[in-house]
């Protein structure tokens, strides 16, 4: 049988999934003794990589069958994923630690940050931003204006609209695409033919568990 990676490639183009790749790169807060970041980093924020630039592909999902192999091996944790990443996509070179949004769908977040703090910023790319409420001694919950979003999730508000005091605590809601990082490669016989690349199986694990201690 002669293989046709370009078959394959239009293929998983016609059935998969829109997302968006991003490279990893070691940050150099980690402590080169000890492996770990620092959690005041301002730059990665304590994950201990950066992701300075993206780009837009397209990965399958393959059978459940695939997914319960993984599952099996033991190192499974809920929430992972694995996808098949086309050979003549620039993401086909995708490493550990890169991140992928996955551009199809959108999902619910609420999270509380500190006005003024280092680390006020949201880890991950917001679609849209719903509501932002905060605590006062004298009215209870008060609502504020949306804020803007620049590229690097840091958040500003217009001038002359309602935004939190500084040093209070606030909570802000909002809708995101769901965002993961590669964990490590599927085993696989082979990843060319004859010089050409064939379409790689990965494992995502929720951006969110990145760095997370148990």
């Amino acid at each position: 049988m002669q293989l046709n990676p370009d078959s394959f490639n239009a293929f998983l183009a016609d059935i998969g999934q829109q997302v968006t790749w991003s490279q990893a790169f070691a940050c150099p807060c980690v402590n080169p003794a000890s492996g770990q970041p620092d959690t005041r980093c301002p730059h990665c924020l304590g994950k201990g990589h950066l992701w300075p630039a993206s780009v837009d592909t397209v990965c399958g999902v393959p059978s459940q069958k695939t997914q319960q192999q993984w599952a099996a091996s033991g190192l499974w944790t809920d929430g992972d994923i694995v996808v098949t990443v086309p050979g003549n996509s620039a993401m086909w070179a995708v490493g550990p630690f890169d991140r992928v949004t996955m551009r199809n769908g959108a999902e619910r977040f609420s999270t509380s940050l500190v006005r003024g703090a280092p680390t006020e910023r949201l880890l991950f790319r917001a679609e849209s931003i719903e509501r932002v409420f905060w605590l006062s001694p004298a009215r209870g919950i008060v609502d504020g204006a949306l804020p803007l979003m620049d590229a690097y999730g840091r958040l500003s508000w217009p001038a002359g609209t309602v935004e939190p005091p500084p040093g209070a605590s606030y909570s802000i809601t909002g809708k995101r695409h769901p965002e993961y990082y590669c964990l490590v490669e599927m085993p696989s016989s082979r990843n060319e033919h004859s010089g050409v690349p064939l379409p790689r199986r990965v494992v995502l694990r929720r951006f969110d568990l990145l760095g997370r201690r148990a």
